[in-house]
């Protein structure tokens, strides 16, 4: 049985870092977990005109005794390639993000059309991926409809699909405040097989199951947005590998409770010689209110 980190963008440091400790290490932070067979993790955003941000991490399994601390990777190398320039990211602590550590670079800004190629280095762990970034589909519009509760609303989301079909989506939410993440939306994945054709999908919080003074975030979790408030949703098209994955990560945290994912079959991956992530994708995002 592997665990690994659910992406790490999804949830916020009020948030992430207590359900990291209680999962991981019940009521001890010197508490030992598990370490065997350790292989990458690698979970990797590039949005166009945007900038990549990769967390590595390595998996942990139980078998043999380890520190937490093991699992985080502070001083790997992660490069990305272009396939003309290859840049060297830069690692920072960042508690907004699960492993806490991220690795960035403003030295390359997202363009749809390219291939990028994600290497991760630390020690005797290597693990790459190559994937292409598509150009992104423009959100037509947003629509609310009533619903049971006067306080909620049924979001929708409406595309046109390109006419180079099949095309692959999911949706990413995040409200409009400062220090907030990207979060996949629930339900949130979506095939366009018709050229030129209308699509809708439903704009849902994201699933994330644990006390919080959001009430989209807290156990009983209400998934349709509440008027009055402000969010920021992307439309981000992707390969069908990437797809495939957030596809299988939508399904899975339907049925979770817990911000990790435990299942002796592990999540699809992209990752060559680890687990995890690498999804250039071309976004298209708007700023609503729900209305």
């Amino acid at each position: 049985m592997k665990l690994q980190f659910l992406p790490a963008h999804i949830m916020k440091v009020d948030i992430a870092v207590i359900l990291f400790l209680i999962f991981l290490l019940g009521s001890s932070c010197e508490e030992n977990i598990s370490v065997k067979e350790n292989k990458a993790v690698i979970e990797g955003v590039f949005s166009s005109e945007g900038y990549p941000t990769v967390l590595f991490s390595s998996s942990v399994s139980p078998g043999v005794d380890g520190n937490l601390s093991d699992a985080v990777i502070n001083w790997g190398k992660v490069t990305i390639s272009d396939g003309e320039r290859e840049v060297i990211l830069s690692g920072r602590v960042d508690n907004t993000y699960l492993p806490p550590f991220r690795y960035y670079t403003f030295d390359m800004k997202g363009e749809p059309g390219k291939t990028y190629t994600v290497k991760a280095d630390f020690k005797d762990l290597h693990a790459e991926s190559t994937m292409t970034m598509p150009y992104p589909t423009p959100i037509d519009s947003i629509t609310f409809a009533p619903t049971e509760t006067d306080t909620l609303r049924a979001t929708t989301l409406h595309f046109t699909s390109p006419a180079d079909t099949p095309a692959y989506y999911y949706l990413t939410l995040q409200r409009n405040e400062r220090g907030a993440h990207p979060s996949p939306a629930l339900m949130g994945t979506i095939i366009a097989d018709l050229p030129l054709t209308h699509y809708s999908i439903p704009v849902l919080k994201p699933k994330i199951k644990i006390n919080s003074s959001d009430p989209g975030l807290a156990q009983d979790f209400v998934p349709q947005l509440t008027v009055g408030d402000e969010w920021i949703v992307e439309l981000n098209r992707v390969e069908r590998p990437v797809y495939d994955f957030w596809k299988a990560y939508d399904n899975m945290i339907l049925f979770s409770t817990s911000p990790f994912i435990s299942t002796n079959e592990s999540l699809p991956t992209n990752i060559n010689g680890g687990y995890g992530v690498w999804s250039p994708q071309g976004t298209a995002s708007m700023l609503f209110k729900v209305l």
